[in-house]
């Protein structure tokens, strides 16, 4: 079993190297589609295509250069007329022109096509599409980039599988990470393995000689996983055989970026159980309004009522995942940040639970991640902070316990957040830094305001908070101006 772990260890931090390359997944910054674009902002020239070839004229002072892709296919075709070597597959077409450079791809081809700078140029075609993927070294989420959070290793996640060939391949329509490019992909045959929930088949694609790969949905997606993952199972044994190892099972570019053209599942790959092993979905993601404010947010709302909470936050810049306190599982606060624990009631909360808040809250306070405790979930925050300051040796004592006001609800924010700025009314910051404040009880949950600048206004005026819109835009503010 140590082993078995070692060995996963190895390949997660291989994963995390991958990932952090200078034009790897996480360098792509933007997709341009030239069937809409010939030219955009920043852009290094024109492009037009023509008979399947792509051309691109530079811009006067642009210099360019061949990517090494590119250089190394300039090299084997000369190469190639000298020689009597076998037709080889499919490749891209380049040629290097005066003022620009032209290629031409083969169905679903790609081809790192030239450089400008710190910037890679990528040709790509999809779906009968053809796009340039730009990949930048210097990306803003590349540099943000620490790890991707994964669940604990679990052994009950490791199935032996059966794989049946299919005679001959089958031919799939498949979504794709774009909600408009479909593609067809070939599944090779069938994984099967015994579960908990009974038998669990789906359909593999890749290659029985050279590796199989899984392509699937899980009930997790979309909360605390991406809304697909991939796993690769390896070559299967002369009987069949595979391991499936959802420990190893992946995000697709997608899960990153807005920028990436990702194969969907084939209809009908469904794992029927919570997948709650391998990566789990990264909070930082690059879109065309840059990279994201992750927020994560403990709260228990009532059953049957729409919680406005997400919208809200989305609208003033922040992109909160929103966690029960009592049935999620807790994911990595990599990434993150910011951390809020919100409810008035403590009564649905077991010991488990306040346990699990207590721990988060510690973790995100000792990795100075700005948290926030609001109503009665205040009480975590304070309990972990002293837990924190006990652990590191500090000898002031404990200070009393705040008695908020008749009529008024508690609100706590770590000293990370200099909540006066966002126009709180500090009561008091203790020893610690915890910073204290009162709203008034019975606060309506949307506001009256029209606009984002009459929310802008109120703040800048010191008024007091008048609804729960109100608050999370001031708390937005004060996350996003923290990062």
């Amino acid at each position: 079993m140590d082993q078995f772990v070692a060995e996963w260890n190895t390949w997660r931090d291989s994963r995390n190297s991958a990932l952090a390359r200078p034009f790897g997944w996480l360098s792509v910054a933007g997709l341009y589609w030239l069937d809409e674009a010939t030219t955009w902002p920043g852009a290094p020239g024109d492009f037009t295509v023509e008979d399947g070839w792509v051309r691109v004229v530079l811009k006067p002072g642009t210099t360019a250069g061949p990517a090494a892709e590119t250089f190394d296919l300039l090299r084997g075709e000369k190469e190639t007329e000298t020689t009597a070597a076998a037709p080889a597959p499919p490749r891209p077409q380049v040629q290097v022109e005066e003022n620009g450079f032209s290629a031409k791809l083969p169905p679903e081809g790609s081809l790192d096509w030239f450089t400008v700078g710190h910037v890679l140029y990528e040709l790509i075609e999809r779906g009968g599409r053809t796009a340039i993927r730009i990949r930048d070294s210097k990306s803003p989420l590349l540099n943000k980039f620490i790890e991707v959070p994964v669940f604990d290793h679990d052994r009950s996640f490791v199935f032996l599988g059966k794989f049946t060939p299919y005679d001959p391949p089958q031919k799939r329509m498949i979504g794709t990470a774009q909600s408009d490019v479909q593609l067809q992909t070939e599944v090779v045959g069938t994984v099967s393995f015994e579960s908990e929930s009974g038998e669990v088949r789906l359909e593999a694609t890749g290659s029985p000689t050279t590796g199989l790969h899984l392509t699937f949905h899980d009930p997790t997606n979309g909360r605390s996983t991406s809304m697909w993952r991939m796993v690769d199972l390896g070559i299967p044994g002369a009987d069949g055989s595979v391991i499936v190892d959802f420990n190893r099972a992946v995000n697709y570019p997608c899960a990153f970026t807005a920028f990436a053209t990702c194969p969907a599942p084939v209809e009908g790959n469904v794992v029927p159980f919570p997948v709650t092993a391998g990566e789990q979905r990264p909070p930082f993601y690059l879109s065309e309004n840059g990279v994201n404010t992750p927020f994560l947010l403990y709260t228990f709302w009532d059953e049957g009522r729409p919680d406005p909470t997400p919208d809200w936050y989305a609208d003033f810049g922040l992109d909160a995942t929103v966690l029960d306190p009592v049935e999620d599982t807790d994911p990595s606060l990599v990434g993150y940040d910011g951390l809020a624990l919100s409810g008035k009631d403590l009564s649905p909360l077991g010991r488990r639970a306040r346990s699990r808040l207590i721990k988060v809250s510690a973790e995100a306070l000792t990795s100075r991640i700005p948290v926030v405790g609001v109503g009665a979930y205040s009480e975590f925050v304070i309990t972990a902070q002293r837990e924190v300051r006990e652990l590191l040796g500090y000898q002031d004592g404990v200070e009393p316990v705040h008695e908020t006001s008749p009529g008024r609800l508690l609100v706590v924010m770590s000293s990370e957040l200099k909540p006066a700025e966002a126009g709180f009314r500090v009561l008091r910051t203790d020893k610690s830094g915890l910073s204290y404040i009162e709203l008034p009880q019975g606060l309506p949950l949307d506001s009256e305001f029209a606009d984002s600048e009459a929310f802008e206004d109120a703040m800048e005026s010191g008024a007091e908070v008048s609804s729960w819109q109100e608050f999370a835009y001031r708390l937005a503010t004060l996350v996003s101006g923290h990062r």
